[in-house]
C-alpha cells in the first residue's frame, strides 16, 4: 500500500488546488474545520485508457487490480467538516460514502476518518493530512466499472 499511497502525490500535483482555498482566506469559524475531499474514479477491465489526471495512481491501483485497463474521473467533492460531524458525498448511481472526521489534525498531520462506502463496512483510519488515500471498493456498475475514491483531508497544521 505505501507505493500506492506514495503514487497519489502526483495525483496531488496534477489535480492541482482543486476545492482548496488559501489559508488566511479561510474563515476563522471554520479554522478548527478538516476539509475532506473525495474524487470519484470509474475503472474497467475495457480498452486501455487513463485520464490524463489519473496517469500516476492508474499503475498503482493496476499492481492489485492489473484487469483494470481504463480510468476515468467521474467528479470532486469537497466539504468541511468538524470533528464527529457526518456527511454523505454523492458518488455514482444514487450510491453515497458516509464520512466522519474522528480527529483534527494532530502533531503529525494525521487526521482520523471513518468512511462507509458502498459494499463495504466502515473503514476507520488515520491518514496524512494534504496527500490522498485511495479505496478501491466493491460496488461495480451496471457497466461494469469498479468504484475507487481518492481521499484527502486539509488543511495541515502550519499551513
Amino acid at each position: 500500500m505505501g507505493g500506492l499511497v506514495h503514487s497519489c502525490i502526483g495525483l496531488i500535483v496534477v489535480l492541482g488546488q482543486l476545492c482548496t482555498a488559501p489559508a488566511d482566506s479561510r474563515d476563522p469559524k471554520d479554522a478548527s474545520k478538516v476539509k475532506v475531499t473525495i474524487i470519484v474514479i470509474l475503472a474497467s477491465e475495457g480498452k486501455p485508457e487513463v485520464d490524463k489526471r489519473l496517469e500516476k495512481i492508474a499503475p498503482e491501483i493496476q499492481r492489485r487490480n492489473p484487469n483494470l485497463k481504463r480510468f476515468q474521473l467521474k467528479s470532486i467533492n469537497c466539504r468541511s467538516l468538524a470533528v464527529d460531524e457526518k456527511a454523505s458525498f454523492s458518488l455514482v448511481d444514487d450510491k453515497k460514502a458516509r464520512v466522519i472526521v474522528k480527529q483534527s489534525a494532530d502533531k503529525n498531520n494525521r487526521v482520523g476518518l471513518a468512511i462507509t462506502a458502498p459494499d463495504q463496512g466502515e473503514i476507520v483510519y488515520r491518514t496524512v493530512c494534504g496527500k490522498f488515500l485511495p479505496i478501491v471498493t466493491r460496488y461495480q456498475t451496471k457497466m461494469k466499472e469498479r468504484l475507487i475514491l481518492a481521499v484527502r483531508v486539509q488543511p495541515c497544521n502550519g499551513e
